[in-house]
């Protein structure tokens, strides 16, 4: 029997090999997997290629030796060979009958069945007075689920209050890490750097180089040739520190021993150290000490002082002492700043920690009208946190309020009276006066009770017969137009100033 046989392709899927199965004419089609490479086929689309070759009037067989192929082709019917020419030589087993055959049989009256399925309905069913109690029944139904979600209800209340007072020690203490209804809460520490200047007069005087020494130098020839001594040769006395002088011009000795030539010179430094005397002038820098020697027959002079403003010693004292005293309350005013407005600071408890930086201009030796001081300083500080104050307060009012009370929100306040008092072993102590609005324990759950469903002029009776109020309730409804308040619990919005 002639057989289609196709050879299939490692990226061939159902797609490719269906249209590959379309050229076939033959009554059998075999597909050949490729050796030892795949082809992604599933057990769905070996099924789906089996039907195609049963609607193209052909039988499918497959060649390939992957175990799961010929398990699948196996549950499905299809015969599986190990070769091409096993496929050309051994029988293929019989196809399969058509799974759909021709239905034959007595033609189905629908009109029948569609009686049997609806019987007929009973007389009382169609009567007008039943129709109308059932379309009432509807519309109260509608009318109930409309009464218990369809309006919205407010209700504002202001019960009457009282103030509840108490006033407690308290003692902040750094080796505390927990707040304690005896009056212990912990003593925080923060660090704050503040950097600022101050600048003062100079009261201080001090003497600078004003003008430098002149005079003449004799230089004296040690050697048979002549000697050329240019400008700006440098010559100094033996002592130490030495004094130089330089020349002014260019000079020459004439040769001969003891030959000398006088030029003029001019000290190197400001002031009265250039005023020597004679024969001070000793030696010359340089190659030329060893042709010729030096010496001043005239002492030198016209080295002068100036007398200036400079900053001294109390000077720098004074600014210092006036900058820190500055730095000390703007510490104090920044610390207050950068805590919670209920946090509480400890004055006495400021100190400066740590001198980061100190500068001075003019610096020490330097002459100046004026002087600055530039400081930057860390200080430290203790304070009492609001959060652990509020829970000792809130722990004291909680041990004497009274039954049938609750506090009202947002009511707690605290304030130290009197002063604070840090002793030497670092706790600081002092008087806390706290207070709260209390107001009575009435609860959500029992308002809307005696509210609901009912008018807002009867809830507002039985609301101020039952509850001690400072002002009548306010309900409002929504919509306006409703009559009654909500039956639902969840539409009720209940407020208690």
């Amino acid at each position: 029997m002639k057989t289609q046989i196709i050879q299939l392709e490692p990226h061939d899927d159902y797609i490719s090999i269906r249209d590959k199965m379309n050229w076939s004419k033959t009554p059998r089609i075999l597909l050949v997997w490729p050796r030892r490479r795949r082809v992604k086929l599933h057990a769905l689309d070996l099924k789906l290629l089996q039907r195609h070759a049963a609607a193209l009037g052909a039988q499918l067989g497959l060649v390939t030796r992957a175990r799961q192929i010929r398990r699948v082709a196996g549950e499905l019917g299809i015969p599986v060979f190990g070769t091409n020419l096993a496929a050309q030589r051994e029988a293929w087993p019989p196809r399969q009958p058509s799974l759909n055959p021709t239905r034959r049989g007595p033609r189905f009256d629908l009109r029948s069945a569609r009686e049997q399925l609806r019987p007929p309905v009973a007389d009382w069913r169609q009567h007008p007075a039943t129709r109308l109690f059932f379309f009432a029944l509807g519309v109260l139904a509608v009318l109930l689920v409309a009464a218990a979600f369809l309006p919205r209800s407010s209700i504002r209340l202001t019960p009457v209050t009282r103030t509840q007072s108490v006033t407690i020690p308290v003692r902040a203490d750094p080796d505390v890490q927990d707040v304690f209804l005896s009056g212990s809460v912990p003593a925080r520490q923060m660090t704050l750097v503040i950097e600022d200047s101050r600048t003062v007069a100079a009261i201080g005087e001090m003497a600078v180089p004003d003008r430098v020494a002149r005079g003449t130098a004799q230089f004296r020839n040690l050697t048979d040739s002549p000697v050329s001594i240019p400008a700006g040769t440098i010559i100094r006395t033996s002592d130490e520190p030495p004094v130089r002088f330089v020349t002014m011009q260019d000079g020459e000795v004439a040769p001969g021993v003891g030959e000398t030539v006088e030029l003029p010179i001019q000290a190197l430094v400001l002031g009265e150290l250039g005023n020597l005397e004679a024969d001070a002038l000793q030696a010359i820098e340089g190659s030329l000490g060893l042709s010729l020697a030096v010496t001043n027959p005239e002492p030198t002079g016209g080295g002068e002082y100036q007398t200036v403003r400079a900053p001294t010693a109390d000077d720098r004292e004074r600014a210092r002492e006036l900058l820190l005293a500055m730095l000390e309350r703007r510490a104090e005013e920044d610390l207050t700043a950068a805590l919670d407005p209920d946090d509480l600071l400890f004055s006495e408890t400021i100190t400066l920690a740590e001198i980061l930086d100190e500068r001075y201009d003019p610096p020490e030796g330097q002459s100046g009208d004026r002087l600055t001081v530039t400081i930057r300083a860390e200080f430290s500080a203790e304070y009492a946190a609001a959060a652990d104050l509020r829970e000792l307060a809130r722990a004291a009012l909680a041990a004497s309020l009274p039954e049938g009370f609750v506090p009202a929100p947002d009511s707690l306040t605290f304030e130290p009276v009197g002063a604070l008092v840090t002793t030497s072993a670092g706790t600081t102590r002092w008087q806390m006066r706290v207070e709260q609005v209390l107001r009575p324990a009435v609860g959500e759950t029992q308002i809307i009770y005696l509210a609901q469903g009912r008018t807002p002029d009867s809830a507002r009776r039985r609301l101020e017969s039952a509850l001690s109020l400072a002002a009548p309730p306010q309900i409002s409804v929504s919509p306006s137009w409703w009559p009654w308040l909500p039956v639902a619990p969840f539409r009720f919005d209940v407020a208690i100033e």
